[in-house]
């Protein structure tokens, strides 16, 4: 017998969907007891500083429809974030001190715009961001100074063709993007300025029948390797490219099946930490650049969010599993075991029910992969589902928030045939 549902403040479920959640963004590469962080602790979500070595957030925008994106420059210096009307997603970007002050308008010449991609050289002396208007898509450029000053934009590239970046390398030469321009398609390639002069260096593409989307240049001076990911094998895997010698290396994954993500380098540069979808469950690997080689993590099961290296080499990753609330926790890079909580939930909750992996088959043919909730008790009927498609490759264990759906009699009838075999 299913018990009668709460609906009164206190009730489990209630406390988890209203647990404000607090997101670490990144770690300044530069000054690594700095950081920043979202969070909607005061209500509504807004930008932190982030003090790492003691975990105290300090609060930096204000603003009454929020705040949800934000990149802290390598310095840790400030924080830079689009500054729009009323939240209509149109405006300029601004930047504010890490250590609080008034936002400063970056472009205060250029028209209105929105941005959703913004990045900065390893070094920081050169930061660009993608400016969309009804005109088109602009990529400007700005130099850094070292007293902070900034230099006036200088547009890189202007299409109609739906493009992201800059992502510089270490020193900011280079600047590529990835575009949709000339092509028919949503599918992307690649697109490699020297950052100075504007002039075009390289392409890279895999026709239109797929789609190549940059990640990260390598963290080491000198090293012009962008990693990348395409999508020509029917999923997205992990490449290098060199846009200086135009030499374009696939990793090897040895027989992996499903998509792989690169998530970050190591800051020496020597490995890539990879991130695997398959059949709905994510695994993380450390990809050895030198060696070639592929090495499996051993970390904690359930859904990792945002992740990368930390101040001393451990890797940061935003955990939470259908029975604990979201966390930052860090993993040791060599064996993926958890260490520590580096950031916990905001307040404790009562835990979630778990879920299990299943895979059945549809009246087609196809494999069906789900995660199965039952509720308390022996049965007879199971109550919960999430289920998708044969590739499944994008699904994630359900989180902890997450209630149980309503099923029909027939979704009811196959469920029970499947808790029967477990």
């Amino acid at each position: 017998m299913l018990k009668e549902l709460r609906v009164d403040d206190a009730a489990p479920w209630k406390q988890r969907y209203r647990l404000p959640i607090t997101y670490a963004v990144q770690i300044a590469a530069l000054m690594p007891t700095r950081g920043l962080a979202i969070s909607n602790k005061s209500g509504v979500y807004q930008l932190y500083a982030w003090h790492v070595s003691t975990g105290e957030l300090t609060q930096l925008t204000n603003r009454e429809e929020g705040v949800v994106r934000g990149s802290l420059s390598p310095d840790g210096a400030n924080v830079y974030y689009l500054q729009d009307r009323k939240g209509d997603e149109f405006g300029h970007i601004v930047r504010v001190p890490f250590d609080g002050g008034s936002p400063e308008d970056i472009t205060p010449d250029l028209p209105l715009y929105t941005s959703w991609s913004f990045s900065f050289s390893h070094t920081g002396n050169r930061l660009g961001f993608t400016a969309a208007t009804n005109e088109g898509f602009d990529i400007y450029c700005i130099d850094v100074g070292a007293n902070q000053s900034l230099s006036a934009p200088r547009k890189l590239y202007h299409c109609t063709g739906e493009t992201f970046g800059p992502f510089f390398s270490y020193n900011g030469e280079i600047a590529v993007i990835a575009t949709t321009e000339g092509t028919n398609t949503l599918n992307y390639h690649l697109v490699a300025f020297d950052a100075a002069s504007g002039q075009e260096v390289a392409q890279l593409s895999d026709g239109e029948e797929s789609s190549i989307e940059a990640a990260l240049f390598s963290p080491v001076e000198g090293d012009m390797r962008l990693l990348a990911t395409t999508d020509r094998t029917g999923f997205k895997r992990p490449l290098l490219w060199n846009p200086r010698t135009d030499e374009r290396s696939d990793l090897p994954l040895n027989g992996l099946q499903g998509e792989v993500f690169p998530r970050d380098w190591s800051p020496d540069g020597s490995h890539i930490l990879l991130c695997h979808f398959v059949e709905a469950v994510q695994h993380l690997y450390m990809y050895d650049v030198s060696d070639r080689t592929l090495k499996r993590l051993q970390h904690p099961g359930g859904t990792l969010g945002r992740m990368f290296f930390g101040p001393e080499g451990d890797i940061f990753v935003h955990w939470e599993n259908a029975t604990q609330p979201p966390q930052l926790i860090a993993l040791d890079d060599k064996t993926g075991v958890q260490k520590r909580v580096v950031m916990p939930a905001v307040r404790e909750v009562p835990p979630g029910h778990s879920w299990k992996s299943v895979t059945f088959t549809s009246t087609d043919g196809r494999a069906i992969q789900g995660w199965l909730g039952l509720p308390e008790g022996d049965g007879p009927d199971a109550r919960g589902t999430d289920s998708r498609g044969n590739r499944g490759v994008r699904s994630q264990q359900p989180d902890m928030a997450r209630s149980w759906p309503c099923l029909s009699d027939h979704q009811l009838s196959r469920l029970n045939e499947l808790r029967a075999r477990l």
